[in-house]
């Protein structure tokens, strides 16, 4: 007796469904876009350098240095970090003529907004914070300093390079 009422009432059921219908009316959406963090890193009067020659100093003849400004550029960001990506040697490679291979002490490469305080840059990121200005992007200006000593002893002479990769990121 229980299952003839359960299907019975399974039967009507469905003819109580209603099937008028609904308008929705308009419907707002709101787009939210997300501006992703962004570095721009470069030289101050625009682009970047593709060769940097280092200059013997007045008071060491063996120390090699260039001190060069650099932009960093940020958008929705209070910092960055920067590290390079295999430590700076300069080398000479020989010829039949010129000898054994000739190379510079590893350079040092150190990065800051002040001379007097400028950091040594490795492997291991150093963080920087930047002055948050009025708007979302602020441009800071730092000093990109690079050293190393010359090899001594005969047959010294040449000319030498070396490639320095700077590795940027954003504190996201």
């Amino acid at each position: 007796m229980n299952i003839i009422k359960i299907i019975t009432l399974f039967l009507l059921l469905p003819l109580q469904v209603r099937a008028d219908s609904i308008p929705l009316g308009n419907i707002d959406v709101r787009l939210e876009v997300t501006a992703h963090p962004k570095i721009e890193v470069g030289n101050p009067h625009g682009g970047w350098y593709s060769s940097i020659k280092l200059e013997s100093s007045p008071e060491n003849h063996s120390l090699y240095q260039k001190e060069l400004p650099v932009t960093v550029k940020l958008r929705r960001q209070e910092g960055f970090r920067i590290s390079v990506k295999n430590p700076l040697i300069l080398t000479r490679h020989s010829t039949a003529r010129a000898g054994a291979d000739q190379a510079f002490s590893p350079a040092q490469v150190r990065w800051g907004t002040d001379r007097a305080n400028l950091r040594v840059l490795s492997t291991i990121p150093e963080a920087f914070n930047v002055a948050q200005g009025k708007t979302r992007q602020t441009s800071t200006d730092y000093i990109l300093h690079i050293s190393a000593l010359a090899p001594s002893g005969p047959n010294s002479a040449g000319k030498y390079h070396g490639q320095l990769t700077l590795i940027f990121e954003t504190n996201s």
